[in-house]
């Protein structure tokens, strides 16, 4: 899942964390996008997968994210859908004292949001804190990235409990072991252009049985279903001609699921696709572009942002039949001007088959609609909201 992720935490973050804290001009190893970043790892080959510790965080490497989402239901079978991402963003390699004694922290971050599809509720959250003991950190052991009271564990049963709650917001969820993990790509290289170092580490962890309670307002609900689990970590994987994507996320009746995604180009073509079928035994067959066919349709307009999301995809993939992936409420919008700056769609999916029979669930994120340029008084908000976490919080 390249999820609000890479272009989202990239571009608009890196130059701003950079300057912020090396005192003046760019970061150091941040080259322009699709230039490699000499003092961060980069992605040019498989790797030896170890879990549970690669569950856990990847010093070195510039954006990592753990991106959680599912379609559950309550006993009246009332559908909702939640996401949970925790990004972290690394202003250096690693921690260095710079001239005048700052010390650079990863920075993270926390997108929440809940879909109650019945009422066409959507509720979303987000947080931003420079990494400290105790206050936002993660693990490099195990999956054990938090902030605050937010959360992501693996715990001493092998279940995963996510947690974000405040006042009249909450996800409070176990998630068992699901059909994974599944590498997205040979070795876990999954790339997002033709060219060196422009891919990411990335696996998956579909059909993860779940149930705990969301909370909207004064609402609480009990609930249970499946979750989708993405862990990805890499420092250039999108090129400086690339402007957002698609990508859907998918399990079956079958058990068998898809993920599939498009990059677009700036003039809004499909620059690179790619995508994993897995069987219900989690057996990968990885996808190349011309196994796959994607064409959105029915555009739903934002009234926040103008942005033009497409709320329905016509999907062909070589060896299943056609189906259709289409959203479940309009409206699944996030705007993070308080931590990314970017605004996206993510939301919960089903798919269904060509006579309109419901076969699957699961999530579709787009990026890169909102084609509005951001103010100079947006620029300095961020810029000031950054600069008080890393230099004045305690």
């Amino acid at each position: 899942m390249m999820r609000t992720r890479n272009r989202m935490v990239q571009y608009s973050l890196a130059v701003w964390v950079g300057m912020l804290v090396a005192g003046a001009g760019a970061a150091r190893g941040d080259g322009p996008l699709g230039e490699l970043s000499p003092e961060f790892k980069q992605v040019l080959g498989p790797r030896e997968w170890a879990f549970p510790e690669d569950h856990g965080k990847h010093a070195g490497y510039k954006t990592e994210w753990w991106y959680f989402s599912g379609n559950l239901r309550d006993k009246a079978a009332r559908r909702f859908g939640y996401q949970l991402t925790f990004f972290r963003v690394a202003s250096a390699p690693k921690a260095t004292t710079q001239p005048g004694g700052l010390v650079p922290h990863d920075l993270y971050f926390v997108h929440a949001a809940i879909s109650d599809i019945a009422q066409k509720r959507f509720v979303f959250k987000d947080r931003m804190r420079r990494e400290r003991v105790g206050i936002a950190e993660a693990s490099d052991c195990t999956l054990d990235v938090h902030m605050k009271d937010w959360g992501a564990m693996l715990n001493e049963t092998g279940k995963t409990v996510l947690t974000a709650k405040e006042e009249g917001f909450g996800i409070d969820l176990v998630a068992d072991a699901g059909a994974g993990p599944v590498l997205e790509g040979p070795g876990g290289v999954n790339a997002k252009g033709t060219s060196r170092g422009q891919a990411s580490y990335y696996y998956s962890e579909p059909l993860m049985p779940t149930h705990g309670t969301l909370t909207i307002g004064s609402e609480s609900f009990e609930v249970e279903g499946s979750t989708w689990m993405d862990h990805e970590f890499s420092s250039n994987p999108l090129g400086s001609n690339q402007a957002g994507w698609d990508w859907m996320a998918v399990s079956f009746a079958d058990r068998s699921s898809l993920m599939l995604y498009r990059i677009r180009s700036r003039s809004g073509v499909a620059d690179y696709v790619s995508g994993t079928s897995i069987s219900p035994e989690g057996r990968a067959q990885y996808l190349s572009a011309n196994e796959i066919q994607m064409e959105g349709a029915q555009p739903w307009r934002s009234p926040n942002t103008d942005a033009e999301y497409p709320q329905q995809w016509r999907v062909v993939v070589s060896g299943r039949k056609p189906i259709v992936v289409r959203t479940l409420m309009t409206g699944q919008e996030l705007l993070t001007p308080d931590t990314t700056g970017v605004n996206y769609f993510e939301g919960a999916a089903e798919a269904v088959d060509e006579s309109g029979k419901a076969i699957g669930e699961g999530y579709l994120e787009m990026t890169g609609y909102d084609n509005r340029e951001q103010t100079l008084l947006g620029s300095v908000t961020s810029f000031l909201k950054i600069a008080k976490e890393i230099w004045l919080t305690p």
